[in-house]
């Protein structure tokens, strides 16, 4: 609901505070607004306006986690396909009057312990902690930037029978024929058919005007690119010997340079020392170059190129970067971790990374994680500049009850200049931006700890979890997997 003319309750409370008005200006000042009409929102009719729904909360209350039974410990990084989903309702505007005259000096004392203002962290607002431990500036406008605007996806987004989720905000699901996708854009949902039907994992990216999109033919894997947002394609098909676990690609949203590869099919538990990749851009071309790691989960900080690897499942115990174009490499591993880890075999105690999260201004994110049986992961937040150079700049810790493997921790970019890290359990979500400010956001709406989660901005995100059932034992199991989505930054999700 919106409110025409008058004094806003926030800006009330500043002015209190600040002393910047007598008290009698202001509170006739507020009076006036009291009285002001009020604009009811309309319901939502264009395709894709819908409203999420059964999450409202008082503005001094923080919102509660929705828990339900079913949670899984822990799980792999895994792109989602195949996922079923409910139909989203449309809003349904409602127009309510003010309440006139209701005790206007305690009002006042309201504001003052409710309102924002400067040095104060609303209320519902996610607690914000630096890494050394001081206290910040609430949710992610810890820097004073607002929250990108609200888009959820339209209502046929995500119906489709392959659905993929991506770290980097790439976000797509079939539609009425294999070629044709709805594709998140930085222009909102478009449809856009493919010269070839995409490939299951994160097989499509986009940057701008820029498409690219990977598939498998009889002769191997072709890359399609578009400047123009799919209008037009140029397709270049190159050879690979694996085409059963998918293809994955990073596209640099600074440089505009991909890195592409399909998926590796290996045994289990079995250590994958890397294999052939692609890299390119759309003036230069594609190019083969060896991977020292899967392509799922390599990216770019700048023109250096970074690959986690030598790892099982979605886990790298080194952490490799290579400053032309994939040609050579330098195993960073020793000089971050002080470990040599071996090189035939997996210790769960080691230190292992997980994969690149590229923001958008060039520069990149990498996850330095270890997982203490039992406990949870905890990891170091490592940021790589564009010149290659990189420090740690905070860590956070995830509590769950984890045995077995290692597994990496699922993440997102959320900005420009962030990254959002999700629950194995529960509902805190912890966003970590590049000043080093971690801050919590206590989730409602989603039933576990999401499978994947990806963010176009600090505003729209979309999660998948599952929900596994067992009501007579281990043999009658069950599980749903369902998407969600979230335009307030990840506090409130509601089911697709």
């Amino acid at each position: 609901m919106k409110r025409s003319g008058g004094l806003g309750t926030a800006a009330f409370a500043r002015l209190w505070h600040r002393g910047r008005w007598g008290v009698i200006p202001t509170l006739l000042a507020t009076l006036l607004g009291m009285f002001a009409p009020v604009v009811p929102v309309a319901p939502a009719q264009a395709l894709g306006a819908y409203t999420l729904q059964g999450t409202g909360r008082d503005s001094c209350e923080a919102p509660s986690v929705d828990e339900r039974s079913g949670r899984r410990p822990r799980r792999l990084h895994e792109p989602g396909l195949g996922v079923p989903m409910n139909a989203m309702q449309p809003s349904h505007g409602r127009s309510t009057r003010a309440l006139p005259f209701i005790a206007v000096i305690a009002t006042a004392a309201l504001l003052t312990s409710c309102a924002a203002y400067p040095g104060q962290i609303p209320a519902g607002s996610p607690s914000a902690v630096s890494s050394s431990g001081g206290q910040a500036s609430s949710a992610h406008a810890s820097n004073g930037k607002p929250r990108a605007t609200p888009v959820l996806p339209p209502q046929a987004a995500l119906h489709g029978q392959a659905v993929a989720l991506g770290r980097n905000g790439q976000a797509w699901g079939a539609t009425k024929t294999d070629r044709q996708i709805l594709l998140r854009t930085p222009h909102g949902w478009k449809t856009i058919t493919l010269p070839v039907t995409p490939a299951s994992g994160n097989s499509v990216a986009t940057s701008g005007d820029t498409v690219i999109s990977l598939g498998f033919q009889a002769d191997g894997l072709t890359v399609s690119t578009s400047a123009d947002q799919g209008k037009s394609w140029s397709t270049k098909t190159v050879p690979t010997g694996e085409a059963g676990g998918g293809a994955n690609i990073a596209l640099s949203a600074a440089t505009g340079r991909f890195v592409a590869g399909a998926g590796h099919v290996g045994g289990m538990g079995a250590v994958y020392p890397g294999g052939p990749a692609y890299v390119g851009d759309l003036v230069t071309g594609v190019r083969q170059v060896e991977l020292p790691g899967d392509a799922r989960d390599a990216g770019w900080a700048g023109n250096t190129l970074l690959a986690p690897g030598s790892g099982i499942g979605d886990m790298g115990e080194r952490l490799s970067r290579s400053d032309d174009g994939g040609l050579t490499w330098t195993d960073l591993t020793k000089t971050l971790t002080g470990v040599e880890p071996p090189k035939d075999e997996i210790d769960p105690a080691l230190p292992y990374f997980g994969p690149v999260l590229s923001l958008d201004d060039g520069t990149a994110i990498v996850l330095q994680e270890t997982m203490t049986q039992g406990v949870g992961i905890s990891a170091k937040v490592l940021h790589f500049k564009a010149d290659g150079t990189y420090a740690p700049v905070a860590s956070v810790s995830v509590a769950a009850d984890v045995e077995g493997t290692p597994g990496a921790l699922m993440a997102s970019t959320y900005g420009p200049d962030a990254i959002i890290v999700a629950p194995l359990t529960g509902g805190t979500f912890q966003v970590v931006s590049l000043d080093g400010t971690v801050t919590t956001i206590q989730a409602a709406g989603l039933p576990a700890g999401p499978d994947t989660i990806s963010f176009a901005d600090d505003a729209n995100g979309l999660a998948q979890a599952t929900v596994t059932s067992c009501p007579n034992g281990k043999m009658s199991c069950t599980s749903t997997t369902t998407v969600y989505a979230t335009t307030d930054g990840g506090y409130t999700w509601t089911a697709l």
